[in-house]
């Protein structure tokens, strides 16, 4: 009994140890047949479409292969150029797959995690940075290591566009302002512990570190240095969210600057000055709504005077704008503006530009009407210096300086 028994185990245990090359090879078979479409020129959408499903056949024999996460990579370029639109799509999908089946595919958590930070895809990333949390909750240094460098990459990553959110906020609604500030300091704020929390696991031994995909440290390292890359950017918005959350008539000067920001967007004048005057109203020293009044009355001013409107009124409110902008350049220079996400030289340089501008604008409005033409135009000459050099990327104060070269003041 027990000798015929024997050579069935040992064939079994012969098929059992060749069960790993079996699927590699079956894995290799399928990479095979995508290889060639991605290599191919303008491949057809049923091509393309096939060539994932075999990159999803590969990773089911070989669910944590880094060459199925970069072959998928290549097939999304490859569609990419032959204008076929569903490539990231089908990418994403089969690294989900592969997550699915091999949790700690680490090359497959930080592909995703690239593809969700280009996209810009705020849900996906905070599903990629729970996930990655949760693993590390679970597991081993090494494996905690490359979970904490996969949330720390994820985190990070969402930090720039609550940023870009926050300021496109600041023209629309002041909801959505307030609610982008505190989640952009909210996300900043993680990070650091993050970052102490990988090098206390990198400090604890030299094979912690092992398993990390050079492509995901790269991402973590990366992604939390250009997140981190202005800490007076980060003090601000969290002073500003703890600010409008303990100071009622700040709260409320920031909301109605914000409304007034959506009035002049639209070249509503009126209206946006009237926010802009409840801002002051309510709290007098915030600068930002005392420069956008200046803003509204040079951008009416001028509108005016291009549309051949009246001339006395046009060049009242170029004056009043050149003295509005005077006074918050000299209060910018003590105390600067309140509202995150524009920095301070940005804010000066700005100012200096629309200074400049309103100059300019009087200029040809009052033509040789205009008294003290000599020492206004050593002003003009003197703020747009500012603006460029605090500014240099301003397209008013670049353009100010283009036509001053050309035709003078």
């Amino acid at each position: 009994m027990i000798n015929i028994k024997l050579p069935a185990l040992a064939l079994a245990a012969a098929l059992l140890s060749g069960c790993g090359v079996v699927k590699q090879k079956a894995a290799e078979y399928y990479l095979d047949q995508a290889r060639k479409t991605a290599a191919a020129q303008n491949p057809a959408p049923e091509d393309i479409e096939a060539a994932f499903a075999s990159v999803d056949k590969a990773l089911g024999y070989a669910p944590g292969s880094g060459q199925a996460v970069a072959l998928l990579e290549d097939l999304a370029n490859s569609s990419a150029k032959g204008g076929f639109a569903r490539g990231q799509e089908l990418q994403a999908a089969s690294l989900k797959k592969a997550l699915e089946l091999a949790p700690l595919n680490w090359h497959a958590r930080e592909a995703l995690i690239n593809l969700y930070s280009a996209r810009g895809d705020m849900g996906g990333l905070g599903s990629m940075a729970a996930e990655a949390l949760a693993l590390a909750s679970q597991a081993g240094p090494s494996t905690r290591y490359c979970a904490l460098l996969a949330a720390l990459a994820a985190e990070a990553s969402a930090v720039p566009w609550l940023e870009s959110e926050g300021y496109l906020a600041l023209n629309k609604s002041p909801e959505v302002f307030f609610e982008k500030t505190a989640a952009y300091s909210a996300a900043v704020a993680k990070l650091p512990a993050l970052k102490a929390e990988l090098e206390k696991l990198a400090a604890a031994g030299p094979d912690v570190k092992i398993g990390a995909p050079a492509a995901l440290v790269s991402a973590a390292e990366v992604s939390a240095a250009d997140a981190l890359r202005s800490p007076d950017a980060v003090r601000r918005a969290a002073e500003f969210t703890a600010r409008i959350g303990s100071d009622p008539a700040f709260r409320k000067a920031a909301e109605m600057t914000v409304r007034g920001n959506a009035h002049l967007v639209k070249k509503e004048y009126s209206q946006a000055r009237a926010y802009y005057q409840g801002a002051l109203n309510h709290y007098p020293g915030l600068l930002d709504a005392r420069r956008q009044m200046a803003e509204a009355d040079f951008q009416e001013g001028a509108a005016l005077a291009a549309a051949g409107g009246d001339r006395k009124t046009a060049a009242q409110l170029l004056y009043k704008a050149y003295g509005g902008a005077g006074a918050v350049i000299a209060a910018a220079l003590k105390d600067g503006n309140a509202l995150p996400f524009i920095k301070q030289e940005k804010f000066l340089g700005e100012v200096y530009a629309l200074k400049a501008a309103d100059l300019a604008a009087l200029r040809a409005v009052e033509g040789a009407r205009l008294r003290h033409t000599a020492r206004l135009e050593a002003e003009f000459k003197a703020a747009l210096d500012e603006a460029v050099k605090l500014n240099p990327e301003g397209r008013l104060a670049r353009e100010l300086l283009e036509r001053y070269s050309r035709e003078g003041f």
